[in-house]
């Protein structure tokens, strides 16, 4: 008994932490606070701008609130004439549906051949593929501002000048995605268990299908979310190749906005509700992904 009584008191001292473990567990998260705070307080000046008149924006006193509080810049729009020297010929709803467009028929392909490719240069043996793999990964070294030329003359020559075409095919096998997901394939799927399927039966097609894919979910789901916004965000190569409104994503129509010459007055109030309307997409699958991702994650965990 009197040993038990010495454990039970000697309970609240074990649970009793260093006061230096506690200090530096404060200042760990007052850290975290302020890094929060700074990588927040864009979002929220944007969202901020987007509710303020264009009289407070252009003025040299800072405002942490809209004052006064006003719809006009939403409204804006969504009417289609932005003040007397911007006129849209297209609506900002058939923008986000042309971002939509470009970014589905970028990423869902891009999955398959980029994870099939990878698989390939991971588990299969044939001449050249060291080679080619490097190939491959020297298309990265190259400055996108080297590729621009040749890739308008490309599409020029192709007829797929304001189409999606230059915004879809190109992009479906990207460098960053083949040596990402072959990194993973080559790390994490053993040998055997390729071979033991080829001993079941299953074709070169079919183990990619049913082994490989299953396995690498959590990476399908990074490589995802990353080219969706690469893809949604794209500014350079749309405006090469879309020179009509009606074909315009998000982002080149939020850029009709700042003025098409020295005499129109840029409308930020627009652009940056425009910014919050064109970030809720962005937010949504970002977030859906991640809990799928994280499920993959416990799922890979349990079966391991």
């Amino acid at each position: 008994m009197a040993q038990a009584r010495t454990a039970t008191a000697a309970l609240p001292m074990k649970r009793r932490r260093d006061p230096k473990l506690i200090g530096v567990i404060i200042f760990t998260y007052l850290i975290l606070l302020l890094l929060a705070l700074y990588f927040i307080f864009p979002f929220y000046t944007m969202i901020v701008a987007s509710f303020m008149h264009k009289s407070a924006l252009n003025s040299i006193d800072p405002h942490l609130w809209p004052d006064p509080f006003i719809t006009d810049n939403y409204e804006g729009l969504f009417a289609g004439q932005i003040g007397e020297n911007i006129q849209l010929t297209t609506t900002f709803w058939r923008a986000m549906f042309n971002s939509l467009a470009v970014a589905v028929g970028q990423t869902v392909p891009a999955l398959f051949f980029t994870s099939l490719v990878a698989f390939i240069f991971a588990k299969r043996r044939f001449p050249g593929r060291n080679i080619l793999f490097i190939f491959v990964l020297l298309t990265m070294m190259l400055p996108y501002q080297s590729t621009i030329v040749p890739f308008f003359l490309m599409m020029s020559r192709l007829g797929w000048i304001n189409t999606f075409w230059p915004l879809w095919i190109p992009w479906w096998a990207p460098a960053f995605g083949i040596f990402l997901l072959r990194q993973i394939i080559a790390a994490t799927i053993p040998d055997e268990l390729i071979d033991a399927a080829a001993i079941d039966g299953a074709s070169l097609f079919g183990t990619y299908w049913r082994v490989v894919l299953p396995l690498i979910t959590p990476a399908l789901a990074v490589f995802g979310i990353l080219n969706f916004m690469n893809a949604w965000n794209d500014y350079i190569y749309s405006n090469l190749v879309l020179n009509s409104q009606t074909m315009y994503t998000v982002p080149l129509l939020l850029a009709l906005f700042k003025g098409g010459d020295l005499t129109s007055v840029p409308e930020y109030g627009i652009m940056a509700a425009g910014s919050v309307i064109a970030t809720i997409p962005l937010l949504i699958v970002f977030f859906a992904f991640q809990k799928w991702l994280i499920s993959g994650i416990m799922a890979g965990a349990v079966k391991s």
